[in-house]
């Protein structure tokens, strides 16, 4: 019998956990360091997983119909899978980014999609910079482009990945139970926040096999936080740019945040290349670097979360070093 696959949605996800034991014999660990590889998603991230979701949830919530426009605020690979997505279904696709990297751009504009840069669009700008404290920034944006549209004639669909719950709730429905699947026992769980889909949704899986699980989300230095995605300084984080999945529970879905710098990062992504042959970005050197302090430590099974592909910046740095 035939395993044939008709379209691209049913080769995203079941990804495949894999132990770091080249590092763990490198650094002399007691711990077992896995990650989740979602770089073989079709696209190259989790990101894959979140933009099937938010478009099912249009379709099914909306009257959105072929020609119809999306729109998303995404550093890249959330914006990478919707503009796949969307070419695949026949929607349109505008990408609001801030200090995007020219490959990233161009993957986009091969889809289809048009890259506008958030920073330039005044009206965007000044009416999240006017919103209370409390402020909903995505009923915000949702009510601009609606009167936009109007404007405009054009139908706007917003998917706002950090306030979107298809985010969360396709993270705990499949990420989440595919580790269960995969892994007798988790003690840590590290991770980075971006939209807070993915350490909301997973964590809340994993915690309800694992009750003691501590999950730790790492934050950039303070002057790296235009390279390396983290909690971005909670403390000074207006609430009404904060991702609001995070704030819909009663208590966040991390333990506590460490501060990882990109160097660190850089080198550890160059490293496990060389001890376990797969080439990862920034994001996952940095929680794969954590890991790998704090397992110096106790013994214990570290899961550092869900990973991306290596991008440009992670090959420059290659070359710098070489």
């Amino acid at each position: 019998m035939s395993n044939i696959k008709h379209a691209i949605e049913e080769v995203i996800g079941h990804t495949p956990i894999l132990e770091l034991a080249g590092l763990e014999k490198t650094e002399q660990l007691d711990a077992q360091i896995l990650v989740k590889l979602e770089c073989i998603n079709p696209l190259g991230s989790l990101k894959d997983r979140i933009a099937m979701a938010m478009l099912d949830s249009l379709e099914k919530n909306t009257d959105i119909k072929p020609g119809d426009t999306i729109v998303e605020f995404s550093s890249g690979n959330t914006a990478i899978g919707l503009a796949a997505l969307a070419a695949k279904r026949g929607y349109k696709m505008i990408a609001y980014m801030v200090q995007a990297t020219q490959e990233r751009i161009k993957l986009l504009e091969a889809y289809g999609a048009e890259v506008r840069d958030m920073l330039e669009d005044e009206e965007v700008m000044k009416g999240m910079g006017a919103l209370p404290e409390d402020g909903d920034s995505a009923q915000f944006l949702v009510e601009l482009f609606q009167e936009r549209g109007k404007r405009e004639g054009i139908h706007y669909f917003l998917t706002v990945q950090s306030s979107n719950e298809a985010n969360r709730e396709i993270q705990y429905r499949t990420t989440g139970q595919e580790i269960l699947q995969d892994v007798d026992h988790v003690d840590v769980l590290i991770a980075g926040v971006g939209s807070g889909g993915s350490i909301t949704g997973v964590s809340e899986a994993l915690r309800e096999k694992f009750p003691d699980l501590e999950v730790i989300a790492f934050e950039p230095t303070d002057d790296d936080t235009e390279s390396l995605v983290g909690v971005h300084s909670i403390s000074l984080t207006p609430r009404n740019m904060f991702p609001q999945i995070i704030l819909r529970k009663d208590k966040l879905p991390y333990d506590r945040v460490i501060k990882v710098d990109k160097e660190d990062a850089y080198r550890m992504s160059n490293k496990v290349a060389r001890t376990d042959g797969i080439f990862l970005g920034i994001t996952s050197g940095a929680a794969i670097h954590l890991a790998t302090e704090l397992a110096k430590e106790p013994e214990f099974t570290v899961l550092c979360g869900h990973y991306e592909g290596v991008d440009q910046r992670v090959l420059d740095y290659w070359d710098m070093e070489e």
